[in-house]
């Protein structure tokens, strides 16, 4: 039994899985998430997950107050467990861009084939493992991917990129930045 305890980030989509006719998450979805975030407390880890924490759909944060607080919690973890979703969350590809910025390693649960460019190359800036978003938990099926988030979990942070990235046309800057060759008098 893996007996560290970690701060597992569950990321998942909230919008696209809301049952609007009740204001509630889809019951299906719900029971998902439900019994992914118990396999993780049960193992011992303390879980960050929005959907638990707005009452599943009835406690809506304002995006003034869920945003920050979306982010401490990003900054705050060991791991991103996420479901990216299908098609891909945008908030989700927001609580991705801030792992990555951050160095937090991703654990990408993928309902589909495809993800948007950057996310699939998320694996040059930060520890990245895509499984496939199982159809139902089942008790192989969590397994696997406590596995994943615990392996994952326990690698260190990468540090941030500050090389120019190999077979990018643009080097004389990291990334490509260009910048005026005489300073610019802003008025």
């Amino acid at each position: 039994m893996f007996t560290h305890m970690s701060h597992v980030f569950l990321a998942a989509p909230y919008t696209q899985w809301m049952d609007w006719s009740t204001g509630e998450l889809n019951p299906c979805r719900k029971n998902y998430l439900q019994t992914l975030r118990q396999a993780f407390i049960d193992r011992g880890h303390a879980v960050f997950n929005a959907h638990q924490n707005e009452q599943w759909g009835r406690g809506w944060l304002a995006p003034e107050v869920c945003t920050p607080a979306d982010f401490l919690a990003v900054s705050n973890a060991d791991v991103l467990c996420v479901i990216v979703g299908e098609p891909p969350s945008p908030g989700v590809m927001v609580e991705i861009g801030w792992a990555s910025a951050l160095g937090v390693p991703i654990v990408l649960l993928q309902e589909g084939d495809s993800v948007p460019a950057l996310v699939a190359g998320i694996g040059e800036v930060t520890s990245t493992t895509r499984c496939r978003l199982p159809e139902e938990l089942t008790e192989q099926s969590l397994a696997d991917i406590l596995t994943a988030v615990e392996k994952a979990a326990a690698a260190q942070r990468t540090p941030r990129v500050t090389e120019p990235v190999a077979g990018y046309p643009k080097t004389l800057l990291p990334y490509g930045y260009e910048a005026a060759q005489q300073p610019v008098d802003h008025v």
